[in-house]
Order: C-alpha cells, then structure tokens, then sequence
C-alpha cells in the first residue's frame, strides 16, 4: 500500500519532468523588421537553430525548464534572455539592436560606392539611427554636436572649422539625402527638419573637402543621410514626445510665466506589393521656445517609392513637403534680457514652404560596371514679415549620372557628370539665375593587399546671373595602407572650391537687429588646398581607436564683414588656415551592454593677413558619450565642451556700432545630457518609452553672440511598432 501511495504521488512529477515542448518565436531588428539567418542556441549547450526567413524559428524536444537562449547575428549585437519552457509558454520576440565597431562600417559616401572605413584615405565618422532616437534631439543637427570635428552655430554645420556663421548664407558642407543634395537654390542653406529622420539607416559623415568628387558645397566636407533599404512586411512606427523648458537660471530672464513646451507626433508606415515597396510618413512638431518670439510650428509629409525590376536593377523616388511658421530671434535686447529680442524684432515671422523631390535609377550592366541616374528637384518658398518684407522663390534643378567600372580585381574606376540649374524671384536677392555643370573621375587601385592608391580629378564651370563664368579644377590623391590587421595608415591631399550663393553676392536688405546688408557683385569663388595623415587601431572588434593631422589653406575665403557704412557685406579673405589634431575612440566595454564613445579636436583657425583668429571657431572641443544597455534598459549619458571663442564679431559688439548690447559676452561650453529608456512588448507589439533631460546643470551659453543656447529642458517619447 505504501508503495502505492508514492506511486500516485510522485507520477505527477515524474510526467512533468518527463514532458518536453519547443521554443518558438521570432528575431526582429528594432525597426519591427524580420530578421532572417540569426543565431539562436541554448548557453552551454550546442543546440540551436538560425531564423527563417521571415524571421521565425524553433528549437524542439526540449525538456521543461529554465533556459539561456543567445541570439546573434553579423552587425547586431548579441543578446540573452532568460526563459521558462512550460506546457504552455508564450512564442518569444527578440529584438536585436545594430552595432558594427567604427572600422566595419559600410560607407558609400567617401567614394560613390560601398567601401569600408577602414579602406579609405580620409576620415568619416558613421551615426546610427538608434544613437538619435534615444536621445529625443528636437532637431536633426543636435545629434551632429556630438561627432568630434563637427560643430554648428544656429543651425549651419562646420567640419573641422569650415564654417563660422554666415547668417544662414551659403555653406560649406554638402548635405544630402542618398547622394541627393538638400542645400536650397537662392541662400544655399540646409533645412535640417526636412530630414525624414525615422526612416535613416545611417548618416555618413566625410570630413574635409570632398569637392573632387562633390563639387563647390563640399568644399568643407559631406554629410550624407542613407534611407532604409525597402521592406517586405508591414511595418508601422507611431513615435511621440513631449517636453517642456525650464525655468530660466535667473529670475531677471524670466518673460514669461507660461510653461514653454515642445512637442512632435510622427506616423510612418511601410509596406510592399509585389516588385514595389512604399514609406508613407507625416510628422507634426511644434515647439514654443523658452525664448520669446523663437516659436515654430512645423508639418512635414515624406513618401518614398522603390520598384526592383531585378535584384541588380531598381528604381527610387523619395518627395519631402515641409511647411513651416515660426518667430525670428536674432539677437538679444540686451544680457539682462538674453530671452527678449531686440524690440525692432520682436513680432517678426517667417513662413515657408519646401518641396524637394529625388529620384535614383540603379543599373548592373554586368558584375564590372554599374550606373545610376540621379535626378532632384527643390523648390522653396519663403516671406518674411517684419520692418519690411523679405521673400524669395527658388527652384532648382539638379541631375547627376555616374559609374562605377571594375577594370580588375584591384582597379575601380569612378566617373561622372553633373549639372545644375536655378532660378530664383526675390526681392532681397535680385532675380538672378545660376547654371553649374561639372564631371568627375576617380580610381582606386590596390597595388596589393596591403597597399590602395585614391587618385580623382573634378572640372566645374559656373555661371551666376550677370557675373563673369568661373571654372575650378579639384585634383585629390590619397593612400591607405594596412600596416597590420589591427592598424592601418591613410593620408590625402586635394583641392577645394566654392561659388558663393546669390545671397552672399545680391541681397540687399535687413536682416534684424537693426543690420542691413550690402551686396557684393565683385565677389570671387573661394579655393582650397588641403592635407590629412590618420591612423586607424582597431582591436578584438570591441576597441577602436582614429587620430589624424589636418591642415586647409583658403584662398578668397567668403565671409561677412561689417563695413564703414554699418552695413554685412560679404567680401574674400586674402589668404586663411585651418589646422588641427582630432582624436577618436569607441569601447564596447561590455559587447551588447556598455559601450563608451569619446573624442577631442584641437583646432588652429587663422586669417594669415591679419594674424588673428578667425571667428566662431574654438581651439579645443571635446564629446564622450556612455551608453548602458542591460536588457530592457537602456541608460545614456554625453557631455560636450567647446573652448571659448577668441575671435566673434566684435564690429557688432563695440562702440561706435554696438548694434548687439553685451554682445561680447561668452564663455566655454560645458553640456551634459541624460537619457534613460524602457523597452517592453504590449502583446508582440515592440514599445520604447524614454526620459532626456537635456543641458542637466542649465549651463548658460552662446554659440553666437546674443543668442543663448537651449536652456535646461525636459521630454519622454513614446515610441510603438506594429
């Protein structure tokens, strides 16, 4: 009877134990896209299986209990998860999150085609689209300030000192959107918020001139956002934030006893059908500023088109619309009123509209050449209400065809041809027209394995309206040679070129702050002569390490002076020099978990007639970043420091002028910012719900003089894909 009894008793447990079953579920990157080919195997054991290709898998005959299951795949980051297999378990969803070390990354903007950034000649640094999703930036220059060398001044970027502040007038790095420049036919600016932001893969950024193969905008260098690759699956991401600015550090500043918020709402949705794939997406983002009249209320609408007639042949189009209303903060009334604007100011708005329109056609004749058409079309609209009205429209018209030749195993040959074409109807800028055409030729030949030899030159003619035509040639030569498996050496040199835009040549009219500007037809295009050496270490995959010399001699260097009669004028510098050391690091302390990013750039900026400092460019720079992501937290911290600027517009600043009160007033730049976020599934639904805390200490600075930065602010962003 006792023996029954045990009997009875333990069969329960010895059927439970005895039981076995399977883990099912599915790997998906962070963009809810399946993850075909992972890795998933059991920790200590050689039991495993690989996803399919829609991203399911299943590891059967399992006996119930508790398990470590690792996932994995190439250019993610290795995963585990803790699992309880029972009669009745849930499918798993794992997500896998992108990390490559710097040196393995893809990039195609260095030589218009996919190469390594350990196979180039000059420096680039690569932005993930998780490192600005996390971090909430309200516009998408923020993220910029935290690549070493990279520095911008109200909205306009500098690369390693190319730029000071130009009022918005004229840049010196290209910025583009799959090889497709977004720069606006009459002022040549960049509208960072007409970037589709949630639909990048990555941002390629290529420091120092880039004009052998970019033309006259990329004389500072090249900024190149690449979109997603089409989807197959249904794929739709809500994304949503709220935020709010706090108080001012002193009560005098305080102008306002409203909470001053921002906030955005974004709707993207991807799908296929058949050969064609589609990215529908609208975003609304309103923010009311800490400082009084600096609103803006902004809708942007963004489409793209991609049909593959075959796996080497596909087209693509991509449309952005852009409507924009906001207030117009120039400068301060005074220190004691650093969040006023000067009273003539004060109520003057600006509307807008844009529309920039693309379209890429991709050719594999044969597994030796390659080719692409690539087609733009910009059109911008923009009034300006205030002591008088500003307004300007521009279209511009742009096409590109080029190649890619493999003459050998180890020669590429690059080629091709460019023209542009605008036309703009303003009232501050005259009505002129401006015609650029330009072709291109570059080889890379690796002598060996070791060895690679660049070599590219580049021809363009220009014509502005009724100034005499203007040709440049750019010659580039660059090397790269692996003097181990861990450490490679590159080196440049090249030439550089700029035409300066219509508005740098014709406006004639008030700017704000009581300022007016002089046009300037005797300006001339600027040229560069430029020299880098970098070496590149790179250990184990988890630490990497990038320091490089760089040295920018400018000829007929454009930039805005104050003249006799108090006016802007834009006018050429004799003779310029930049010059610097930049220094780079990435540490995957912990692969998957802890990784640490950190970088210093000292930079000597020089007007060689005069022996002064050119404006707006600080000696030392440093950025370190701190990411912690134990599964499902995910935890950041960055900090930033910018020297205090030796040389600013003082003509404004000072007697007998003093146009901006107090304007002299600055000091070194000292940022941190927080984030900490959460990810959890609702169903099988991905969420992420993340807290930033931008400027922590409310640090108190101008980047330009009168103009202070963002104030401590606060947001959590919601974000779902279904």
């Amino acid at each position: 009877m006792k023996k029954l009894i045990a009997i009875i008793v333990l069969l329960p447990v010895i059927n439970f134990f005895g039981q076995t079953g399977s883990i099912k579920g599915k790997i998906i990157s962070a963009q809810n896209e399946p993850l075909p080919g992972a890795s998933i195997f059991l920790s200590g054991t050689q039991t495993g299986t690989a996803s399919l290709q829609n991203g399911s898998f299943e590891i059967k005959d399992l006996p119930f209990g508790r398990y470590t299951i690792e996932a994995s795949l190439i250019g993610y980051a290795k995963k585990k998860i803790s699992y309880t297999l029972i009669q009745d378990s849930s499918p798993l969803t794992i997500v896998l999150t992108e990390e490559a070390i710097q040196s393995q990354q893809i990039v195609v903007s260095a030589g218009k085609y996919e190469q390594k950034i350990q196979d180039l000649s000059v420096s680039t640094s690569v932005l993930r689209p998780e490192s600005i999703s996390r971090k909430n930036y309200l516009t998408f220059e923020d993220a910029l300030r935290l690549v070493p060398g990279v520095q911008t001044n109200l909205e306009q970027v500098s690369i390693r000192g190319s730029n000071g502040y130009s009022k918005g007038a004229g840049a010196r790095v290209l910025v583009a959107v799959n090889g497709i420049p977004i720069y606006s036919g009459d002022t040549g600016d960049i509208v960072w918020e007409l970037i589709p932001v949630t639909d990048i893969e990555r941002v390629e950024i290529i420091k120092g001139p880039a004009s052998s193969l970019y033309g006259s905008t990329a004389i500072g260098g090249v900024i190149n956002i690449i979109t997603r690759t089409s989807v197959k699956n249904p794929v739709t991401h809500f994304r949503s934030y709220f935020g709010a600015y706090n108080n001012p550090a002193y009560d005098i500043w305080k102008w306002n006893s409203n909470l001053r918020t921002f906030y955005g709402t974004e709707l993207t949705h991807s799908n296929s059908s058949g050969n064609l794939s589609y990215t529908l997406s609208f975003k609304k983002f309103d923010n009311m500023s800490y400082r009084q009249n600096d609103y803006s209320k902004r809708n942007l609408g963004y489409l793209k088109l991609n049909y593959e007639f075959s796996g080497d042949t596909y087209l693509s189009f991509f449309a952005d619309f852009l409507n924009m209303n906001r207030g117009n903060f120039l400068y301060w009334k005074d220190s004691r009123n650093a969040l006023v604007p000067k009273d003539e100011d004060n109520g003057n708005i600006v509307k807008s509209n844009r529309l920039l329109a693309g379209l890429i056609y991709h050719h594999k004749f044969s597994d030796m050449i390659t080719a692409e058409l690539k087609s733009s079309f910009y059109h911008t609209k923009f009034d300006g209400y205030g002591k008088e009205l500003t307004t300007s429209t521009a279209d511009l018209i742009r096409n590109e065809i080029l190649s890619n030749v493999k003459l050998s195993d180890s020669f590429l040959l690059t080629l091709g041809v460019e023209s542009s074409y605008s036309k703009i109807s303003s009232n501050i800028f005259k009505s002129p027209d401006f015609f650029g055409l330009g072709s291109y030729l570059q080889g890379e030949w690796k002598v060996s394995p070791e060895f690679a030899l660049t070599f590219g030159l580049r021809y363009d003619y220009m014509k502005l309206d009724t100034l005499k035509s203007a040709n440049a040639a750019a010659p580039k030569a660059g090397i790269n040679y692996k003097i181990s498996k861990e450490l490679i050496a590159r080196a440049s040199f090249g030439t550089g070129f700029r035409a300066p835009t219509p508005s740098e040549v014709f406006t004639t009219a008030g700017v704000g702050g009581g300022i007016d500007v002089k046009s300037n037809p005797d300006l001339k295009a600027e040229t560069s002569l430029s020299f880098e050496a970098g070496l590149l270490y790179n250990y184990s995959d988890n630490l990497f390490f990038d320091a490089a010399f760089y040295q920018t001699d400018y000829k007929d260097f454009i930039e805005p002076v104050l003249t006799k009669e108090a006016k802007i004028q834009f006018v050429n510098l004799s003779r310029a020099r930049i010059q610097g050391f930049e220094f780079t690091s990435t540490w995957n302390i912990l692969p998957g978990e802890l990784k640490f990013t950190g970088g210093y750039n000292y930079m000597w900026a020089r007007d060689l007639d005069k022996n002064t400092a050119m404006k707006y460019r600080p000696l030392n720079s440093v950025t370190a970043q701190l990411d912690y992501s134990p599964d499902p937290f995910d935890f950041g911290i960055d900090f930033r420091y910018m020297s205090k600027a030796e040389q600013i517009d003082f003509n404004l600043t000072e007697p007998p002028i003093n146009l901006v009160v107090d304007g002299s007033k600055r000091v070194p730049v000292y940022v941190t910012n927080l984030s900490a976020g959460y990810n959890f599934f609702i169903g099988s639904l991905p969420v992420k719900i993340y807290l930033n805390v931008s400027n922590l200490f409310n640090y108190n600075y101008v980047e330009f003089i009168g103009n202070v930065a963002p104030i401590r602010n606060y947001s959590v962003s919601f974000e779902l894909f279904f």
